[in-house]
């Protein structure tokens, strides 16, 4: 098969035409070349009247001294302008565009032989001796006609460097050799210098006019693509000058209004087109009223919009966009079929299509509706418990039945009801009601109608209930202030367990916009990076010595109310906000530890968030590298509440801090459920023990066996056990007959500032070597 396509291929560029196309600028395509030569057709009326005065003028020098040579170049200067006035003439007549090349040719050929006769006439005239006075009229002249050949017109370079060197190279050499020294070589290179210059003169001209017939030829291909993409678009559209009179108006936009076809060469106005529109014809009021509403925001060159109505009743949006530069751009849709579709959108809008029960939307503008007749009502907000594990057990399917058969159960629970589906696993109620204990046995009541278990085939599906209650208007009067209330009520009762109902109070309000105004001032301190850190010493129960310091983060001296420490980490967790809080204390901390005698190290808290993030070991090695500390220097301590969300990918970071040489403690063991399997299976070097656990040990012989057993645990899995929250000389005394190896707590040091640490340091070994009996190193 042959793939050969046309053979209009563009021949390769010579080295020659390169170092022409750079000296005399590129040349032309033949079409646009074309209209450069029929440009020579305006020289002939100028040069059919100085033709005759050159003629004689040159005859009258030539014999004046009585020189053969110059009648000779005479005549050849003679026979160039003939050859020049004929192609001017034929450029002037309607001529093929085959014929232009020949046209061109004898024009540059004339130009070149009158250059050559009028040069040589000038040699002649300095070759005969003949007086100065009419030397210099000569070469005046002759450096005349060059500029004016050159200067005027669009210049053609090649044509140019010719007559430059007919006329400025014989006339130079012959001012050298027959005027007197140095003013003959001085008038020479002068000469030459304006050959020179006469000939960039013509190759600005050219370029300059070959940008204009490119640009106008891009102009006229760009208007012809615009009319063939206007006129095949399937959008009814018409473009407008400044004027608003039509320039280009699709094929489209003239079937929609009923015209047949414009004058192009004499188009309407757009206002005018519409007014002449056979299908407008019933709506001109409708028409009227929006031209002169669309003349004010012409005038203002502001984009317009508007709606017309045809004849047979359908309806088109016509839009107007204002052009950058000058003119608009107007746009006729026919929107007939979208507005029904609309209008029956609206009635569906308001459903939702699974329950059929009013949505969202329905349920706020009934409930704005009754605030504003000021009636007295409860709302109620129902969420479902359990309904995920639904979704997850039985499938989506048997869900979907599940939620239409909740749904049926509201709307029936009582007839005067008004019940909605607003999103997701959450319905409204709307009930007039006699009072709040009305409402809440309402609510109960709802509850049990929900908790009703339903049977799908052989499956039996049960969902539980949460119900938030408000009451209008004592609660709200606006519509988004009695759903804040309600919503209020609602997560309150979630935090209960198993079905529960709470009714709005002012407390929770309070309790919500304090929360809201605590998550603020955390992100306003973190973004600020104004955390304080907290430093508080850990001690080798055998030598008396600080090993290691636990760095805390604390709320900053600010002046204001100061959050505490579980506050602080609790919003920064549950904003996810406790990657820049560990990144701000590590990079407090680490410097801190850096600046400390010996090779004290550093524990830091991370939450389940850092364990899952992959950035958190790199961002923990990169703090160690700044500060100077060696990963060995690191103990991360992690809780195993963070562990029992996600495990596994809790495991793989542990591995990786384990692998770069940090330690890993298990923090507050035996605070709460505590897996040894768990314990067995994680990458950790370390547990902290709870201090909960040694509280009341000292009164306790159980508390304190229990104590020992989780020291002894720790020991037999070769841990290092750390005993914290340790307060009292007694509780450190049973620590160290546990065989404890660290102890931290008040009974040595309370967390302190940075400022204080090295003085916290003597402090917490000086009252370990009292309480223990250890001698001073």
């Amino acid at each position: 098969m042959n793939l050969s396509f046309d053979n209009n291929v563009p021949e390769p560029i010579t080295a020659w035409q390169k170092w022409r196309d750079r000296l005399f600028g590129p040349g032309l395509p033949p079409v646009l070349m074309g209209e450069f030569t029929r440009a020579i057709g305006s020289y002939y009326s100028p040069f059919l009247v100085a033709g005759p005065v050159a003629a004689a003028l040159a005859i009258a020098v030539a014999v004046s001294v009585g020189s053969t040579l110059a009648l000779a170049f005479a005549a050849v200067a003679l026979v160039g302008f003939g050859f020049i006035l004929l192609a001017c003439r034929e450029a002037l007549s309607p001529i093929g565009d085959d014929a232009l090349p020949g046209v061109e040719a004898r024009y540059a050929l004339g130009c070149i032989m009158g250059s050559a006769g009028l040069g040589g006439i000038v040699l002649a005239v300095l070759a005969a001796e003949s007086p100065m006075m009419l030397q210099t009229v000569v070469v005046m002249v002759a450096l005349a006609a060059l500029g004016v050949a050159n200067g005027t017109g669009p210049g053609r370079p090649q044509v140019a460097a010719a007559q430059a060197i007919c006329i400025s190279v014989p006339m130079t050499l012959a001012i050298i050799v027959q005027w007197p020294w140095p003013w003959g070589l001085a008038a020479g290179i002068g000469v030459l210098v304006y050959g020179i210059i006469c000939v960039s003169v013509a190759r600005r001209s050219f370029t300059t006019q070959t940008e204009l017939l490119h640009a106008r030829e891009r102009s006229r291909a760009e208007r012809v693509r615009m009319d063939v993409a206007v006129a095949h678009l399937n959008q009814a559209m018409a473009i407008l000058d400044e004027a608003l009179r039509v320039v280009v108006v699709n094929r489209r936009a003239l079937d929609l209004l009923g015209i047949e076809a414009i004058d192009t060469a004499n188009p309407p106005s757009f206002p005018e087109l519409l007014a002449g529109a056979p299908n407008l014809a019933r709506s001109s009021g409708n028409r009227e009223e929006f031209l002169a509403h669309a003349a004010m925001l012409v005038a203002a060159r502001q984009q317009f919009n508007g709606v017309l109505r045809l004849n047979d009743d359908r309806v088109i949006d016509l839009e107007c966009l204002p052009i950058p530069g000058g003119g608009w751009v107007s746009m006729l849709r026919d929107s007939t079929g979208e507005r029904n579709a609309i209008a029956e959108l609206n009635r569906e809008i308001r459903r939702c299509p699974l329950t059929g029960l009013p949505n969202r939307r329905a349920f706020i503008e009934e409930l704005e509706k009754r605030l504003g007749r000021g009636d007295e009502f409860a709302l109620l907000l129902v969420d479902l418990d359990g309904f995920k594990q639904v979704n997850d057990r039985h499938g989506h399917a048997v869900g979907d039945r599940m939620m239409t058969r909740i749904g049926f159960r509201l709307r029936t629970a009582d007839p005067a009801l008004f019940a909605a589906r607003l999103v997701g696993d959450e319905f409204a109620i709307l009930a007039e009601v006699a009072d709040v204990q009305a409402a809440e046995a309402l609510g109960h009541r709802l509850i049990d109608t929900v908790d009703t278990p339903a049977r799908f085939g052989e499956e039996e599906v049960q969902v539980g209930a949460a119900v938030g209650i408000a009451m209008a208007p004592g609660d709200g009067v606006l519509a988004e202030s009695l759903l804040r209330a309600a919503d209020l009520a609602l997560l309150a009762a979630k935090l209960r367990p198993g079905n529960s109902l709470r009714r709005f109070t002012p407390e929770l309000l309070q309790q919500s916009t304090s929360a809201a105004n605590n998550e603020a001032r955390v992100r306003m301190v973190l973004r600020a990076g104004t955390i304080d850190v907290a430093y508080q010493p850990m001690v080798d129960i055998t030598t008396g010595r600080v090993v290691s310091v636990e760095a805390l983060a604390r709320w900053p001296d600010d002046g204001s109310e100061p959050l505490s420490a579980d506050c602080l980490v609790a919003i920064a967790e549950a904003r996810g906000l406790v990657g820049r809080l560990r990144r701000l204390v590590m990079a407090q901390a680490a410097a801190t530890v850096a600046a400390l005698p010996g090779d004290i190290s550093l524990w830091v808290n991370a939450s389940v968030l850092d364990l899952r993030s992959e950035a958190m070991v790199d961002e923990m090695m990169d703090a160690l590298q700044t500060a100077g500390l060696s990963p060995g220097r690191l103990a991360v301590e992690i809780t195993e509440t963070a562990l029992m969300t996600d495990e596994g990918a809790c495991r793989t970071t542990l591995q990786r801090l384990c692998d770069m040489g940090a330690g890993v403690a298990m923090d507050d063991f035996g605070a709460g459920f505590s897996s040894l399997d768990r314990l067995r299976r994680l990458p950790i070097n370390a547990l902290k023990i709870s201090g909960s656990l040694l509280t009341g040990t000292a009164d306790n012989a159980v508390a304190a066996d229990i104590f020992r057993v989780a020291a002894g645990l720790g020991q037999s899995m070769g841990l290092v056990v750390v005993a914290e929250g340790v307060e009292s000389a007694e509780e450190l005394a049973l620590a160290r007959s546990a065989n404890i190896q660290r102890v931290q707590g008040f009974a040595l040091s309370p967390p302190v500032s940075a400022a204080l640490l090295p003085l916290s340091i003597l402090r917490a070994e000086a009252n370990a070597r009292a309480a223990l009996g250890l001698a001073a190193a």
